[in-house]
């Protein structure tokens, strides 16, 4: 009973920190020039968590933004394969080391070990106790000790667990990221082949994506602002560069015509019905999952009759290989899955004005154990991302219901709601009232689409050809 008033205080603690932090009023010192050639250059300010909104504001007089995304690449390290892993593990050498420091500067002192502070008076004298560390530029281990404290951070929000030790075998502990700085990091063509430069490693040449030329990665007024470079588990390497670039503000309409509205009822049997009031259309659920669970199977059995030492978690050569197959075939289950919520994703942006769908609570849903698999498989979270973001970014409309309205058992003729229907195994039924009937999936669809509507009407935006249907509250 204790420890849980602990958390609430701990909880409203932080949500007082943070909005007062909201309500720090923001320095606005960021200056906008345009140069000839279109592109913006920026006078002063300093990095950190408001140089965005510094900079969209100052570009606000010529109807600009900051546009932010990433390019992932896949890479050929030949030569400088040694160079990364020594990257790599410097970054989890720094990142444990001030996690650890963190912690007994806490017990001792009950006071954070800042990350500034940490570099100046631990990190110094680490780098001298392990001269290998001198091979990293600084950017690298400021990084890791940054990615310490925003784990911290999450956790007093009640995000997420405690921060974990980066190890070899984990994601955490298998990438390293470094900031751009006087040309440290480019994008370059040598001897006709592409190449990426990286500070302390040099070029390493990777694969352009199909389709895409060299010109695509970094067009014209586009700057690399980070790079990370990850060991992916099947023994690959991958590098993310975050772009950013000065688009033209988008302008949301304020009269949008009934059929450029698509509302959408995700789900298990189907990946989504998607439609408007007028018509319906089912999306198939690939089940990638599935479809490779036979391999899967048989490189996971395979797995296990290899010699594999628990106390130091090492295996023989065989077992590295059985591991890398296992990685490579989970691999292709990610990468499909992706591929196919950014081609929807795309078709949806450039097709319609507004999309609708439910909050879902994923997180919870996943407790299930007879659907969590599915659930993982389809990756709803994903697709709703990409959905919103490209939406947003085209001046369209992204809009969740809430996730409390029985859109299911909801008839969408009369209003009545028929609490039988909440059992999954029922697709079709008759309204008792009206005597209605309705496909499960679709008229969960249309009830989406009818909140939708009246949450955009309520926010002043005039849809065209809408027919007269019953409202509903949110």
């Amino acid at each position: 009973m204790a420890n849980s008033n602990r958390k609430k205080a701990r909880k409203l603690q932080n949500a007082k920190k943070a909005k007062a932090a909201e309500e720090k009023p923001i320095k606005y010192t960021v200056t906008a020039k345009q140069q000839a050639d279109g592109t913006f250059e920026f006078c002063g300010g300093k990095g950190g968590f408001n140089i965005i909104k510094q900079k969209n504001k100052a570009l606000e007089p010529y109807g600009k933004c900051i546009h932010n995304y990433g390019v992932l690449l896949e890479l050929i390290p030949g030569d400088k394969q040694a160079a990364i892993n020594q990257q790599i593990g410097n970054a989890r050498v720094v990142h444990n080391d001030y996690l650890s420091k963190r912690e007994e500067y806490y017990r001792e002192t009950k006071k954070v070990l800042t990350v500034s502070q940490y570099k100046k008076e631990y990190l110094p004298a680490l780098k001298e106790e392990k001269e290998y560390l001198n091979d990293t530029d600084k950017f690298v281990y400021e990084n890791a000790c940054r990615n310490v404290d925003d784990a911290y951070n999450r956790f007093f929000n009640g995000l997420s667990g405690l921060p974990r030790y980066a190890s070899r075998t984990k994601p955490n502990g298998n990438s390293f990221t470094t900031n751009f700085t006087n040309n440290n990091i480019e994008l370059k063509m040598i001897d006709g082949i592409p190449h990426v430069k990286l500070p302390k490693i040099g070029n390493i040449r990777f694969i352009l994506p199909k389709g895409k030329i060299f010109a695509d990665i970094q067009p014209h007024g586009v700057s690399i602002k980070a790079a990370t470079v990850s060991k992916e588990p099947d023994g690959s390497y991958r590098i993310s560069l975050r772009m950013e670039s000065v688009i033209d503000k988008p302008v949301f309409p304020t009269v949008i015509n009934a059929r450029e509205i698509i509302s959408v009822d995700l789900g298990l049997k189907e990946f989504g019905v998607f439609g408007n009031l007028e018509e319906s259309t089912p999306v198939p659920n690939p089940r990638w999952i599935q479809v490779h669970a036979k391999r899967l199977r048989r490189f996971q059995q395979s797995l296990s009759r290899k010699q594999y030492d628990h106390k130091t978690h090492t295996g023989s050569k065989n077992w590295e290989k059985a591991r890398a197959k296992i990685a490579r075939e989970q691999r292709k289950i990610t990468d499909q899955r992706r591929d196919f919520h950014h081609k929807l994703s795309r078709a949806i942006t450039d097709n319609y004005a507004a999309f609708i769908c439910e909050d879902l609570a994923v997180k919870n849903m996943m407790k299930n154990r007879h659907l969590a698999k599915s659930i993982a498989s389809v990756g709803w979270s994903q697709f709703l991302t990409m959905v919103q973001y490209k939406m947003e970014r085209a001046g369209k409309y992204f809009r969740k219901i809430n996730r409390w309205f029985p859109s299911s058992q909801t008839c969408g003729c009369c209003g009545y709601k028929n609490t039988d229907v909440k059992d999954l195994s029922v697709r079709k039924w008759k309204c008792p009232k009206c005597g209605a009937w309705h496909d499960r999936d679709v008229n969960a669809q249309q009830n989406i689409y009818k909140i939708g509507a009246k949450m955009l009407q309520d926010e002043g935006i005039q849809i065209v050809g809408l027919p007269v249907t019953r409202k509903y509250a949110n």
